[in-house]
């Protein structure tokens, strides 16, 4: 009878053990700031790729439009805005639309870009956000509500 009891409670510790261990294993936690918005930084991978003045270094990021500009027709046609980072510093993205959608974008949309980042003074430009034409050249794209531009 003894082992028995012993048995059952080390299994009612192993189950509870368990279950404390799978709700750590969950989602981390994210800092928020006094306005309960989270402090982790969708950005990093631009705000690293501009410290470290990279050319044609293949990025992602997540960030709000802060301003659209004129479409560039010079040659070929590329759709313009600027994003802005978690740093202050803004990255201009040139969407190249000969070889991709127009994005159907606002003053203020949260945006992913995936493409390919150049430094500037000026903080960068992200281009190449379209599907590649070459097997050289990783693919791009720009993701809007869930709508992926490429």
């Amino acid at each position: 009878m003894r082992k028995s009891k012993r048995r059952s409670n080390l299994s009612a510790c192993l189950i509870v053990c368990l279950l404390f261990l799978q709700g750590c294993s969950g989602a981390a936690q994210v800092p928020i700031n006094a306005r309960g918005n989270s402090l982790k930084s969708d950005d990093s991978q631009a705000i690293e790729a501009q410290n470290g003045r990279a050319i044609k270094q293949i990025i992602t990021v997540e960030a709000r439009v802060v301003r659209l500009l004129r479409e560039d027709d010079q040659g070929l046609p590329h759709q313009k805005f600027l994003i802005g980072l978690s740093n202050g510093t803004t990255v201009l993205i040139a969407h190249d639309i000969a070889m991709a959608p127009r994005v159907p974008l606002n003053v203020g949309d949260i945006v992913t870009i995936h493409g390919e980042y150049i430094w500037n003074a000026k903080g960068g430009l992200i281009h190449w956000t379209h599907r590649s034409d070459t097997p050289r050249h990783e693919s791009g794209w720009i993701d809007l509500n869930g709508v992926r531009y490429q």
